[in-house]
């Protein structure tokens, strides 16, 4: 089991979210390079960093300091927010991103997605499946679909992909723990390397999730308000 902690980007600076509102932001650290770093130095060996503002608006806006915490850290960065066009997708690997994050554009470009894929190489590339009440949300949580959660799975496993980071939007930020029976259901439909998000906020969240048989946990919110502390979990094998 990797434990992946998260930052999250409004204006260069952490924050949280509360079940993907907008209007419910938390500051956390007005330097995004010294959170990275300190995570890295309590053992983490991957950051989960995404532009809130990029996926809000379709267009990277926080590259600069996603470009500086490659730079700043050993760390393994994948990243996403508002990449949905070749241009973005070059910027980002450019920089030395190792993982791309797609979401948004599965759905609405699937053939940009295609192209990218064929043209990089699938294992540069993480798919992001989120979800309320069994339906995916696109464009930041803001945008309400009618595709299911296998529905998106299928489109997501037709296009290629081989990593998959799902997060149910209900539990994001709660800190009252994960959907396991979500966690469960999609473990059944993905076959490759699968990684929970969404209110993982105790040990024991961790322990269930490995139990299930999920690759890896990204943890936010829990980490920034010391409910849980990263030394602790990050070598829960």
């Amino acid at each position: 089991m990797i434990v992946i902690p998260a930052i999250d980007l409004i204006n260069g600076k952490c924050v949280r979210l509360t079940q993907g509102d907008y209007n419910q932001v938390q500051l956390f650290n007005s330097d995004p390079i010294e959170q990275a770093k300190f995570f890295e130095k309590s053992g983490a060996k991957y950051i989960h960093v995404v532009d809130l503002d990029g996926a809000k608006v379709g267009r990277p806006v926080n590259f600069e300091v996603i470009r500086n915490i490659k730079r700043a850290t050993c760390l393994t960065v994948e990243c996403g927010g508002g990449i949905r066009d070749k241009a973005t997708v070059e910027l980002y690997i450019s920089s030395g991103v190792d993982y791309i994050i797609l979401g948004s554009v599965i759905f609405k470009n699937p053939d940009f997605v295609n192209e990218v894929i064929n043209l990089f190489g699938k294992e540069r590339f993480i798919a992001s499946l989120d979800f309320k009440d069994g339906f995916v949300k696109l464009s930041g949580w803001q945008e309400a679909t009618t595709i299911t959660i296998e529905e998106g799975i299928t489109t997501i496993t037709n296009l290629g992909f081989e990593r998959l980071i799902y997060t149910d939007i209900t539990t994001d930020g709660m800190l009252k723990g994960h959907n396991f029976e979500a966690a469960k259901y999609i473990r059944k439909l993905f076959d490759g390397f699968l990684t929970a998000s969404g209110g993982i906020s105790s040990r024991e969240d961790i322990i269930r999730l490995k139990s299930i048989g999920i690759d890896a946990a990204i943890v936010g919110k829990a980490l920034y308000t010391g409910q849980l502390k990263l030394e602790e979990i990050i070598n829960i094998l």
